[in-house]
């Protein structure tokens, strides 16, 4: 199966639909549980379908593994499927037992082999046009909808990493080119870009070097990173040998189709304004009390 080679896009111009003030306009608020519940379903129901249809395997990921996900998908690849994906979850540096895990939000990660970086850029596209093309104003209201619209019918800028740090000097920055690129560098690109989504490609690693130690290089694996506006990166992936395998952060994509400032704001734990009230309220107070007891 030949996959499609990595293109660049240039920045969209505002047009008179898309004036440039609505390009940039404000994140929204938050919305209530019931409409996020809705929202949160039919959207894990479109990535179901995408990969059902894209000829996908869901399997189950082992609970409390000492292991990633991805290295049960790996193990899935060596024994003959060809694509496979699963669900399995973000968890705080401090594990379960540390109450941040009310902030714990799902990954989507899938493998298939016989994907180069080419196809898989092409994939993660594929994956956020499926998805949005079903949200309609009665789940999102005519705001989002419009800006959805406008990034169904655009193409989303794909950048080399040589590209992205030209870009970036245009606008005042001055990077190492052997380190990847911090979150407020990436939000510069995305305001660059016209608020699309951004595909980055080859990002070098934290301290990942090769060469002579007289003459260091960085190393630019095949990766590529899908930032969103507002929410950053969204999806992180990685072509080698043969293989393509990509995460999908959901909190992450929710934010960005909801149109919200903060991730947490996608949250439907139904416990998680308790949470919020007992960490405001000082230890010892009979308000935190009553808050720990409802």
């Amino acid at each position: 199966m030949t996959m499609p080679a990595v293109t660049t896009s240039v920045r969209p111009e505002p047009g008179p639909a898309f004036p440039t003030a609505a390009m940039f306009e404000a994140p929204g608020r938050p919305r209530p549980l019931a409409r996020r519940l809705a929202i949160h379903n039919r959207v894990v129901r479109r990535i179901r379908a995408f990969f059902e249809d894209e000829g996908f395997h869901e399997m189950p990921v082992t609970a409390l593994a000492d292991h990633p996900a991805h290295v049960q998908l790996e193990g899935m690849l060596a024994l003959g499927f060809e694509a496979v994906w699963c669900e399995s979850e973000i968890m705080p540096p401090g594990g379960r037992c540390e109450p941040k895990h009310l902030r714990g939000f799902k990954l989507m990660e899938a493998a298939r082999t016989g994907l180069d970086l080419g196809g898989l850029a092409s994939l993660q596209r594929d994956l956020l046009r499926h998805v949005a093309a079903d949200l309609g104003a009665d789940l999102l209201g005519g705001r989002d909808v419009t800006r959805l619209d406008r990034m169904l019918r655009c193409e989303h800028p794909c950048l080399g990493f040589d590209e992205a740090l030209a870009v970036l000097r245009t606008k005042g920055w001055d990077l190492d080119p052997g380190q990847p690129l911090h979150m407020a560098a990436k939000a510069t690109l995305l305001r660059h870009c016209g608020n699309l989504p951004v595909q980055l490609l080859r990002q070098p690693r934290h301290h990942c070097l090769q060469g002579t130690a007289a003459a260091p290089a960085a190393v630019c694996p095949d990766t590529v990173e899908y930032l969103l506006p507002w929410a950053g990166v969204a999806m992180e992936g990685e072509a080698r040998s043969g293989r393509g395998t990509f995460s999908l952060d959901l909190g992450r994509l929710l934010q960005y189709l909801m149109g919200l400032e903060k991730v947490t704001d996608t949250l439907i734990d139904p416990m998680d304004r308790i949470a919020q009230v007992m960490h405001a309220v000082p230890q010892g107070t009979a308000l935190r009390a009553v808050a720990e007891h409802a």
